[in-house]
């Protein structure tokens, strides 16, 4: 498969197109949808010691539409997939084979995405129906059930759960993000507090958020008390909870509108999307604001200057385009100097090491990538950072 390696970045071409992947609890297997009705796993040997070498080793084709969202469980080993079909499954792993669940989901639209809690009792599933069911499994029937959460206008487009796997974060079409009680009484233990107090009615709006477009993402910081999300008119907000009424930095973006947000555990957030270099937002010392978000260099060239770069890496991205629309192969004048070489549709931290590099996240997008985002390349942001 193609390879190259750009200062650290890694990369390896899995597939023509990637809409969403995810990775198991120690790293060694890969799940993805190639922009189809299927779900690829891949098992990746070797990633300690040297290149990383993908196989292909499973294709889960139950679903009948477009795969739109995966999620692995870390702890119960277990995959769940949304899908345009309306449907979630829950596979689990057994007599060497994935064994598919349906999930009672009661949608009449298409799924948009899903996230396992924390604890892996739950899942939440974004939905074209204006409603986000939170599935948790029933002893007494064998199958995992749904409750809907209501109070949103229009289409769910991403969904994020807090460490305590008792808040979810909503972000959608209808230009709000929202932070709603995803308690389940007999599910999650009683008492537990939240930044909003204990045992909120499932499903009731804890805060909401005006955005000035659509929520392409959500994600929650490892303190539990922070949420990020990033919309369509190219900003990237932080709210602290529970200040529920809008009081949060909103950072305005030189580049395109971000597809996917992910906090890392040590509480640095990136984001990336229809621009294809990640962006890394730490906080200033001693402060609670992030910085404005630095490009994640992996030109072999170094930092150049974004701001001269960017027209003529507008006209190469347009010429590539052009190109790739003709022709399957893009020459190297019209290749960007991204290592993305189209839209990042998914981000994953993934925290281990891969080829002797602390590898801190994974992007994968539609140009059939994965990038192995390392510690190295966080490290040199953050001197770029400090020299401006």
């Amino acid at each position: 498969s193609h390879r190259r390696r750009r200062s650290m970045g890694l990369a390896d071409q899995l597939e023509q197109s990637i809409t969403c992947h995810a990775w198991n609890r120690d790293r060694t297997m890969l799940a993805l949808s190639p922009n189809s009705n299927d779900i690829h796993i891949y098992s990746m040997q070797d990633a300690h010691s040297g290149t990383p070498k993908f196989t292909r080793v499973h294709t889960l084709n139950e679903h009948d539409a477009l795969v739109t969202g995966l999620d692995w469980g870390p702890n119960t080993n277990r995959i769940v997939s949304s899908s345009q079909d309306r449907n979630a499954y829950v596979w689990e792993f057994k007599d060497g084979k994935w064994t598919p669940t349906l999930v009672i989901l009661r949608l009449q639209r298409a799924a948009t995405c899903v996230s396992w809690s924390p604890d892996e009792q739950k899942f939440a599933v974004g939905s074209g129906e204006k409603v986000v069911p939170v599935c948790y499994f029933e002893d007494q029937n064998n199958f995992w059930v749904s409750k809907h959460m209501r109070k949103h206008q229009s289409t769910i487009l991403c969904v994020a759960w807090s460490p305590s796997s008792l808040l979810l974060a909503t972000g959608g079409a209808d230009s709000k993000a929202r932070v709603m009680s995803g308690y389940v009484k007999g599910v999650d233990a009683a008492g537990r507090s939240t930044p909003f107090g204990a045992d909120a009615q499932f499903g009731s709006v804890l805060a909401e958020y005006d955005c000035g477009g659509w929520v392409h993402a959500v994600a929650w910081h490892p303190n539990g008390t922070t949420i990020a999300f990033a919309t369509h008119d190219s900003c990237v907000s932080i709210a602290s909870l529970p200040n529920g009424n809008g009081t949060q930095q909103r950072i305005r973006l030189r580049e395109l509108p971000m597809k996917c947000l992910c906090f890392l555990p040590r509480g640095a957030l990136v984001g990336v999307g229809f621009s294809y270099t990640p962006l890394l937002f730490t906080q200033q010392a001693g402060s609670a604001t992030y910085n404005a978000g630095v490009p994640l260099q992996t030109t072999s060239s170094g930092a150049a200057d974004m701001a001269t770069s960017a027209v003529s890496a507008a006209r190469r991205m347009f010429q590539a385009q052009a190109k790739a629309g003709q022709e399957q192969g893009v020459s190297e004048s019209a290749r960007l100097d991204s290592i993305h070489q189209n839209c990042v549709t998914s981000l994953r931290a993934f925290d281990s090491k891969v080829a002797g590099n602390a590898v801190e996240f994974t992007s994968a997008g539609l140009d059939g990538r994965v990038v192995f985002w390392t510690s190295d390349e966080l490290s040199a942001a953050m001197r770029n950072l400090s020299v401006k």
